[in-house]
């Protein structure tokens, strides 16, 4: 445990620094200014102050150092002046020491310290596995590349800042939701700003909560000014930022500040377009169904025209779909007819699927630059233009995608 002793007077630093011999790191400092300093170099968990320091050194001490919801702030006062004790607390100090310090009232306080922090490590163990139950129902899916954005949200959550891509209807406000939950900051404020309104009063910076703010690539630059800002400060809440389109396109095009995708190009949660994810469609399909009801399902033709439907809407038009099959059903079984109904189009032909993955045709003769132009530009259509995507499936950085576009002059 680190313990920092912030007092100008050099006996009772002494004092203290036996009180906890052995056990625990410490340091003793005269000064608020060293003090605060302290508080970010070593990060200690007990912050033991004196309150008779000079020009309302205890007030910023104070302030700073109970922002850390899981430290300990205690209050030094010499034993005549309980007032002190009492505004200390009032304050921000928990608890406080008289002057001249017991070593007795010490060893108690440490103890009861250690105990809260041990509850509040198991209370936040059990708070993180049931985010974790609750990200599974409510993000459902076993394909390859929804395994892999999950993985993306673990990793991602500890994060103070995370840029969400996807198409619309991918479930990006979900993901963020989670992002959130999984974070330290899980037990406190999420508020959504949409578009860029309100973030001046969304959420105040004591709170330590996240900010959601969606559709970044929409908002003014003044409010992206804004956000770049908070991404640079020290001191800011949680933000994730919500782009529906190719953040990198959106740079280009001038509609997102090259400043917020600089910052966050190491931290972004891409959620794949329900097209990408295979059996997840069927698998889906099923939960939705379930949740609408306990006694209705699909039947293998009806399954096999929802895993051909391209679904531009992505997950939330499946959603939808689903519900109104639902109430469109007669009987149990849920048939091409209704699903027909729902889709508003004709019924693919069984086990067919909307978009095949072109293949690129190799002869003997054919020159490497040929070939690496023929596979970026079949890949590009497949990815319906999106470099980003291009770049994933060929497994090659979207700068030399960029650049390969332009050596070739492929547009799309």
């Amino acid at each position: 445990m680190k313990i920092l002793v912030v007092d100008p007077d050099p006996q009772s630093r002494d004092a203290l620094r036996r009180a906890v011999a052995g056990a625990h790191q410490f340091r003793g400092v005269a000064s608020a200014a060293d003090g605060t300093r302290h508080l970010a170099e070593f990060a200690p968990d007990v912050v033991v102050t004196a309150v008779d320091l000079p020009v309302g050194g205890a007030d910023l001490l104070l302030s700073e150092a109970a922002r850390d919801r899981r430290r300990a702030v205690w209050a030094l006062v010499s034993m005549e002046r309980l007032d002190l004790a009492v505004s200390a607390m009032q304050r921000g100090a928990e608890d406080f020491l008289w002057r001249p310090v017991s070593t007795a009232r010490v060893s108690l306080l440490l103890e009861r310290f250690a105990g809260r922090r041990a509850r509040d490590d198991r209370a936040e163990e059990d708070r993180l596995r049931l985010a974790r139950v609750e990200c599974s129902v409510a993000l459902p899916g076993r394909s390859p590349r929804w395994n892999e954005a999950m993985a993306s949200i673990e990793r991602l959550a500890p994060e103070t800042a995370v840029l969400v891509t996807g198409e619309e209807g991918t479930e990006k406000e979900t993901a963020a939701r989670f992002l959130h939950r999984l974070s330290p900051r899980g037990s406190r404020s999420f508020v959504r700003v949409a578009d860029g309104r309100r973030l001046r009063d969304a959420l105040s910076p004591a709170d330590g909560g996240t900010l959601f703010v969606t559709g970044i690539d929409r908002a003014p630059l003044a409010f992206q000014s804004e956000i770049l800002s908070a991404l640079e400060g020290e001191e800011r809440p949680g933000l994730v930022l919500a782009a529906d389109g190719d953040p990198d396109d959106a740079v280009r095009r001038g509609e997102l500040a090259a400043g917020i995708v600089r910052r966050l190009h190491d931290r972004v949660l891409h959620l794949p377009p329900l097209r990408e994810r295979g059996d997840d469609v069927s698998r889906l399909a099923r939960h939705f169904l379930e949740e609408a009801s306990a006694t209705l399902s699909f039947d293998a033709e009806a399954m096999d025209a929802l895993a051909a439907h391209d679904w531009p809407g992505n997950v939330q038009e499946l959603r939808e779909a689903v519900r109104r099959a639902a109430k469109l059903a007669e009987g149990q079984s849920i048939g091409p007819i209704v699903v027909r109904s729902v889709l508003g189009r004709p019924l693919a032909a069984r086990g067919s699927r909307r978009r095949r993955v072109p293949v690129v045709r190799i002869a003997v003769g054919d020159s490497l630059a040929d070939v690496e132009r023929r596979l970026i530009q079949k890949t590009l259509e497949f990815a319906r233009g999106n470099k980003r995507k291009t770049a994933e499936l060929l497994k090659l950085s979207l700068k030399t995608i960029y650049n390969k576009i332009k050596e070739y002059g492929l547009e799309h």
